[in-house]
């Protein structure tokens, strides 16, 4: 590979060392921005957990958490794989919108005022997870698999939120 070539047309394995601190901000940046609104209304509010209803739901804070960051971090590798795989002078602006749109959207948790706004933001969430890893799915499927966590548990937490509501976890 002569130093004239992109980078990201490159041979499998004959640039890997260049793309690694790429790829581990594409990590981190969504990783850390995904804290801040969490972490601002429990500082502006440390009873928001309360305030929202979330206490009616029997998963630990702790899961939320842990699966929030498997999924900030599969989409910040699914839009480093797209970016990185992507040929010379292709346009990926539409998927990577689309999942800006989806991780924005995921912060949308935090201006509910209720279980049922949660429940709302979560079936929202589930049709924007869909459409991304299709959008994705069209350009890259291995930057689409990094999404699949988000697929996965938009139905388990909407279905969760929608038992608590009904009051199905009451004793």
């Amino acid at each position: 590979m002569n130093a004239s070539t992109d980078a990201r047309t490159h041979e499998p394995g004959a640039a890997h060392t260049r793309f690694w601190p790429v790829g581990l901000l594409f990590v981190l940046v969504p990783v850390l921005i995904g804290q801040i609104p969490g972490a601002l209304a429990f500082t502006l509010n440390p009873e928001v957990a309360t305030d929202l209803g979330m206490t009616q739901v029997p998963v630990p804070a702790w899961v939320f958490i842990v699966v929030w960051l498997v999924i900030k971090a599969g989409m910040g590798i699914a839009a480093w794989q797209l970016w990185r795989r992507a040929p010379r002078g292709s346009d990926v602006t539409v998927p990577l919108t689309v999942l800006i749109a989806g991780y924005l959207q995921t912060n949308l948790f935090w201006l509910a005022d209720s279980l049922r706004s949660i429940a709302v933001t979560d079936a929202t969430g589930l049709l924007l997870a869909a459409a991304t890893v299709v959008v994705f799915f069209r350009y890259s499927a291995s930057a689409a698999r990094w999404l699949l966590p988000w697929l996965i548990w938009m139905p388990i937490t909407l279905a969760i939120k929608i038992a608590a509501i009904a009051g199905l976890f009451s004793a």
